[in-house]
Parts: structure tokens; C-alpha cells; sequence
């Protein structure tokens, strides 16, 4: 759901995805908490998510809502454009895929990218929408007022 004032709703196929909000990227259920996240509160995740990091000395970025269990994932945060990571060896890596022309706050993008369809649009509220080569539809709705205090 969300922490603070800002917060998201992620769906697979139509069924809601709690333990894909306000998660770490890439981090599992399993390493982060040892349990399914979905029945831990919100902000108790975000605050696990930060403890874990610091106890591994680990890059993680967490996020509103994150789309997608493989290699490649779409990071939901605040009022921007989603940020698409692919999984490496070494880490992760940012794909590219706009230009430094398109507008961060004023946007209605559609693409491929390794078999992956991808449908972002900003609005009231912000969406993100990603179809897994497989046929699955990773779905979420981000925005200001969709936080835990609202």
C-alpha cells in the first residue's frame, strides 16, 4: 500500500500483489523477512527492507510498487516515470527508454524490450503496465494520496 503520503496498488492478472508494495526491488519475502510480507504492515516492510540492507551491505532500492517476479522489473515511485532494472551478475542495470526530450511529468509511452510490453502513462493516478513474455499482466496505480495516512 504505502508509507508517508505517497503509495501504490500492484496487480497480477486482476489479483492484487501486497508483498510487491513498498519492497525492496529484487529482494525475496523469504530473505527479507524469513515470512510472506503480505501480512506485515506497510511501513514495518519498508522498515525491514532498510534493516536487511544494512545488514548486507546490499544496493537495495525500495520502491511503491515493483512489477514483475524475473530478471526484469519496473520500480513505481512517487509521481515519475517507472524505471525498468534487469537483473545481472554484478547486480542490476537501468534500461533506457526514452530520450532526453520526453517530458518526466507528461508522458504516455509504449514499448518492447526483450519480449516484454511496457504501457506507462502519468495521470490521476499514475500507471504502469508491463506483459511478461509468458502472457502475464503486471499492473499498478501510484500516486500522492494513496499513502498509509490517507
Amino acid at each position: 500500500m504505502a508509507y508517508s503520503d505517497y503509495g501504490a496498488f500492484v496487480y497480477l492478472n486482476g489479483y492484487r500483489r501486497t508483498d510487491k508494495e513498498d519492497v525492496a526491488t529484487f529482494a525475496t519475502d523469504e530473505e527479507t523477512f524469513g515470512m510472506d510480507s503480505a501480512e506485515i504492515p506497510s511501513g514495518s516492510r519498508i522498515l525491514m527492507n532498510i534493516l536487511h540492507q544494512k545488514d548486507t551491505n546490499n544496493n537495495i532500492r525500495i520502491h511503491h510498487g515493483i512489477l514483475g517476479d524475473g530478471d526484469i522489473r519496473v520500480e513505481c515511485h512517487k509521481q515519475g516515470r517507472p524505471c525498468i532494472v534487469e537483473a545481472t551478475e554484478d547486480g542490476f542495470n537501468e534500461v533506457e527508454y526514452c530520450d532526453e526530450d520526453t517530458d518526466f511529468y507528461d508522458y504516455c509511452i509504449d514499448f518492447e524490450y526483450k519480449g516484454y510490453k511496457f504501457h506507462f502513462e502519468n495521470g490521476e493516478p499514475y500507471y504502469a503496465r508491463m506483459v511478461t513474455p509468458e502472457g502475464d499482466v503486471w499492473e499498478c496505480e501510484y500516486d500522492y494520496w494513496y499513502g498509509a495516512g490517507f
